[in-house]
Formats: structure tokens, C-alpha cells, sequence
């Protein structure tokens, strides 16, 4: 079985740092975790994963539904 190591923001391309800023910024972060790291030698699944857990942090309104 062969393993990645983890891309760092300083190995990064510039596709792979600009979705690491994205998430730095979203998160009001300046670091990125391991599992940012471990998915990045994809930088197409990194972005299709942030775009979708963006999505579900984004802001939300809670709808109360009628007591019955």
C-alpha cells in the first residue's frame, strides 16, 4: 500500500493554496489540518470537499414548524 505525505502551504501550487487560503479565511484560521493536507495531491477533490462542507457551514435559518 503506498502513502502521501501531507502538502504543506509552502509546497502548494497555486490552485491548492488558494483553496487553503479560502478555507484560512472562511474558518478565520492560519493553519490548515492534516485532512486539507492529505486530500490536496487531488487538488480537484480538495475543492469539490471544501465546496460542500462551505456550503453546510454557511449561514443557515432554522425554520420552527407548527406544534401540532
Amino acid at each position: 500500500m503506498s502513502t502521501f505525505g501531507l502538502i504543506e502551504y509552502e509546497d502548494a501550487g497555486p490552485e491548492v493554496r488558494a483553496i487553503y487560503d479560502d478555507i484560512m479565511a472562511t474558518r478565520k484560521i492560519d493553519w490548515i489540518n492534516n485532512f486539507w493536507k492529505a486530500i490536496a495531491h487531488d487538488p480537484a477533490l480538495l475543492k469539490r470537499t471544501w465546496e460542500s462542507i462551505k456550503q453546510i457551514m454557511g449561514p443557515a435559518r432554522l425554520i420552527r414548524s407548527p406544534r401540532n
